[in-house]
C-alpha cells in the first residue's frame, strides 16, 4: 500500500494519461495514497491489532490500541507538517540543551498541534480497514500452514503497516536530523580562517556590546508599543541626544546560535549567502580585534552549555577573558543551579574587570531574560503587569484570532520591562566612566509571544526577526569623536531596513578598524548599520524540503542554481507588507486601512506598518 500511489502514478504516465485530465476524486485518491499513507498505513495496522485482541476477548486492549489509532489519526498531520519544517537549525538546539528551555518550547507546541479530525474520513479508512483485514484473513484460510499462526501472522502484518507509518512520517525529519551533527563537527572548522591584516585609527572609543535575549521590537515601548514596558529607553529617547535608536533591523535567525554566529563574524565569500551560516567560511569578529590590538572579553549569564554555547565557543575561542554564569554547571542542571539576575551579574563583573589604560577594549555582555519561561528569568520584583490595561480587556480583545495566552503576554511585558532597567543600569555605567566608551545594545532575536510559539524557527513570523539597536556615546566619546557620533546619528534618521550581518562592518567602524588594501579581498565588509544596501537572505535554513531563506527586500533575491539543491523563498506575509511599506509601493493608509479587533493587531500595524492607531485602551472606552 505504501507504493500503491508512486505505481497509480507510474501507470497513468504509461498509459499516456496526464494528470490534469484525471476526475478530481481520482487525483485526490492518488494524493491520499502517496502523502497521507503515514496517517492511513497507522490506523490500519491498529484496527487489526484491535480485531485481533477482540477475538481473543481482550476488550481493554482491544479498545486502548483502537484509542491510540483515533489520536493518531487526529494529529498525525499536523505532527508531520511540524516534522517537515524542521531545519538543521532545529536539530543543534538538541545539543546540551536547558531543561528550563526544552519544558519552555514544549509548551508552545501547544499552540501549534491542533486535532485535524474527520468523521469522514474516519469513516473510509474503517471501512477499508475491515474489508482489507476480511481479505487477508480469507487468504490466510487457504494457506493450511499458516491456520495455526493466523493470529501471529496478522499482528507481524499490523506491525508492518505500523513501522511503515512511523518510516514515512518521519524517514525527512531524520535525514535532517543526521545532515546536522554532521554540520555540527563542521561549523569550527569553517570559523578558522585566516585572519587579513587591519589598520587602526587613534582616539577611537572603547566598546561595551550589550547582547539581548528573544526581545522583539513589537513588545518595546520605545519602538511605539502600547504598553509601557520600556520606561527608561523611551526616557532616554526624548531626554537624551546621547542615545541613538535604529528602528528598522532584523536579526539574520530565530535561534540564539546562528543569529551570533553571523552577526559576530565576517564573510569570507559573498556568493555563500544562500547557505546556513554553519555552512559557511567565516572570521570573527573577535579574531579581527585581535588583529587590530583590542582585548576582548564575554561577559556571560547564559551559563556553559546549550545553543547559546554553540556560538560562544567559536566567536569567542580567542577572547581574551571570559566570564561565565556558574561555569561548572551543565546547562541539563538549570533547575539545581542558583540564579543570579542580568543587572546583578554584569554589575560584578563590570566593576572588577580589568581596564588597561594602554589597551583598547570591546567588552560584550550577554543576557538571559527575555528567553522563556519569562517570569523565571527575571527577578521577582518585576514579575507583575507593567499597568492594568488587561485587566479591563477579555481574551479576545488581547489577542484576537491569535491563540497564545494572555498571561504569556503578561509575563513577557514585565521581562521586557526588565531588560530596560538592566540596559539602562549597563549605560549608567557608560555615562559614569571618564574615557571614550560606546555602548552598541541589539538582541540575538525576537519571540512571538501573541501567538505563543516562542523563536522555533519551523513556526518562523516576522517579530521573531525583528530586534532593537540602540548606540550609546558617553560624553567623552561623543566630544573627542564627533564626526563619528554625528554620522550614526544621521543614519539611523534615515530608517534604512538593516539586518545583524552588518554589526561586524559596524563594531569595526566605531573602534576605526579597517582592512588594509590587499586584504580587501579576503573577507567580506558589508555597509554599515542604516546604510542602504541590498540585504542579504535572512532566516537560511536546511529543511527536508530544500534550503529555505526570508527576504526583506520589496525585490526578489535570486539565488544561484546549485545542482542538487533546492532554494526556496519561505518570506512570510507580514514581511512582505512590512517590505512594500518601507519601500513605498504600499502605502502607511493602505496597510493600516483595515481596523484592528484587537490588541494583539494594534501592536502589529504599529512594527509592521508604524500604523498611527490611538492607544488601545482609548478604543475601548
Amino acid at each position: 500500500m505504501l507504493l500503491a500511489g508512486t505505481g497509480c502514478s507510474a501507470l497513468f504516465e504509461m498509459s499516456g494519461l496526464s494528470a490534469p485530465s484525471l476526475p478530481a476524486s481520482v487525483k485526490y485518491l492518488l494524493f491520499v495514497l502517496q502523502d497521507r499513507s503515514g496517517e492511513y498505513l497507522f490506523f490500519i495496522g491498529a484496527v487489526y491489532v484491535s480485531l485481533v485482541l477482540l477475538k481473543k476477548h481482550r476488550w481493554i486492549g482491544a479498545g486502548a490500541v483502537f484509542l491510540l489509532g483515533l489520536v493518531w489519526l487526529a494529529f498525525h498531520l499536523p505532527v508531520s507538517l511540524y516534522l517537515e519544517s524542521l531545519g538543521v537549525d532545529s536539530f543543534a538546539e538538541t545539543k546540551n540543551f536547558n531543561l528550563e528551555e526544552a519544558r519552555f518550547w514544549l509548551h508552545t507546541l501547544r499552540e501549534t498541534i491542533h486535532p485535524d479530525f474527520s468523521l469522514k474520513k474516519l469513516a473510509v479508512y474503517l471501512v477499508f480497514s475491515l474489508l482489507s483485514f476480511y481479505a487477508f484473513q480469507r487468504l490466510l484460510a487457504r494457506w493450511e500452514r499458516s491456520r495455526r499462526h493466523a493470529s501471529l501472522l496478522k499482528l507481524c502484518m499490523a506491525g508492518v503497516l505500523v513501522g511503515l507509518a512511523f518510516q514515512h512520517t518521519s524517514s525527512k525529519a531524520l535525514a535532517v536530523y543526521f545532515d546536522n551533527s554532521e554540520k555540527y563537527l563542521s561549523t569550527a572548522r569553517n570559523f578558522d580562517q585566516p585572519v587579513p591584516e587591519v589598520s587602526v585609527a587613534r582616539s577611537q572609543p572603547d566598546l561595551l556590546v550589550y547582547i539581548g535575549e528573544s526581545t522583539s521590537t513589537m513588545n518595546m515601548g520605545v519602538y511605539g508599543y502600547p504598553r509601557p514596558t520600556t520606561p527608561r529607553l523611551s526616557e532616554r529617547a526624548r531626554l537624551d541626544a546621547n542615545l541613538i535608536v535604529f528602528e528598522h533591523v532584523f536579526a539574520t535567525h530565530a535561534h540564539t546560535s546562528r543569529s551570533l554566529l553571523e552577526a559576530l563574524s565576517l564573510g569570507v565569500d559573498d556568493g555563500e549567502r544562500f547557505l546556513p551560516i554553519t555552512q559557511r567560511k567565516r572570521v570573527s569578529v573577535v579574531d579581527v580585534l585581535n588583529k587590530a590590538g583590542v582585548a576582548s572579553s564575554l561577559i556571560s549569564n547564559q551559563g556553559i552549555g546549550g545553543s547559546w554555547d554553540q556560538a560562544s565557543s567559536v566567536v569567542f575561542k580567542n577572547a581574551h577573558k571570559l566570564f561565565r554564569q556558574k561555569p561548572n554547571a551543565s546547562a541539563t542542571e538549570a533547575d539545581l543551579v542558583e540564579k543570579v539576575w542580568d543587572h546583578e551579574f554584569f554589575g560584578q563583573q563590570l566593576d572588577t574587570l580589568e581596564v588597561g589604560h594602554n589597551t583598547r577594549t570591546a567588552t560584550f555582555l550577554h543576557s538571559y531574560a527575555g528567553h522563556g519561561p519569562y517570569h523565571a528569568n527575571i527577578p521577582e520584583r518585576f514579575r507583575k503587569p507593567v499597568d492594568g490595561l488587561f485587566t479591563q480587556l477579555d481574551p479576545a480583545q488581547i489577542r484576537g484570532n491569535a491563540s497564545g495566552e494572555a498571561g504569556s503576554i503578561e509575563e513577557y511585558d514585565a521581562a521586557i520591562r526588565y531588560v530596560d532597567y538592566s540596559l539602562d543600569q549597563a549605560i549608567n555605567h557608560v555615562k559614569q566612566v571618564a574615557r571614550p566608551l560606546v555602548l552598541v545594545y541589539f538582541s540575538d532575536h525576537g519571540d512571538d509571544v501573541f501567538l505563543g510559539l516562542g523563536h522555533d524557527s519551523a513556526r518562523f513570523r516576522h517579530e521573531m526577526a525583528r530586534v532593537p539597536f540602540l548606540i550609546y556615546f558617553n560624553d567623552a566619546a561623543r566630544k573627542e569623536n564627533a564626526g563619528l557620533y554625528e554620522k550614526y546619528r544621521q543614519l539611523a534618521r534615515q530608517k534604512e531596513t538593516s539586518t545583524l550581518a552588518q554589526l561586524p562592518a559596524t563594531l569595526m567602524d566605531l573602534m576605526g578598524i579597517g582592512i588594509q588594501g590587499a586584504a580587501k579581498n579576503a573577507v567580506v565588509v558589508t555597509p554599515v548599520m542604516g546604510e542602504k544596501t541590498v540585504l542579504p537572505p535572512i532566516m537560511v535554513r536546511d529543511t527536508a524540503d530544500g534550503t529555505t531563506f526570508v527576504n526583506v527586500n520589496d525585490f526578489a533575491l535570486l539565488p544561484p542554481a546549485v545542482a542538487g539543491r533546492k532554494i526556496i523563498d519561505k518570506t512570510d506575509d507580514d514581511t512582505r507588507i512590512y517590505a512594500a511599506v518601507r519601500s513605498g509601493r504600499m502605502s502607511v493608509a493602505q496597510a493600516c486601512q483595515k481596523t484592528p479587533v484587537s490588541f494583539e493587531g494594534v501592536s502589529r500595524g504599529i512594527m509592521l506598518a508604524g500604523c498611527p492607531y490611538a492607544s488601545f485602551a482609548e478604543k475601548k472606552q
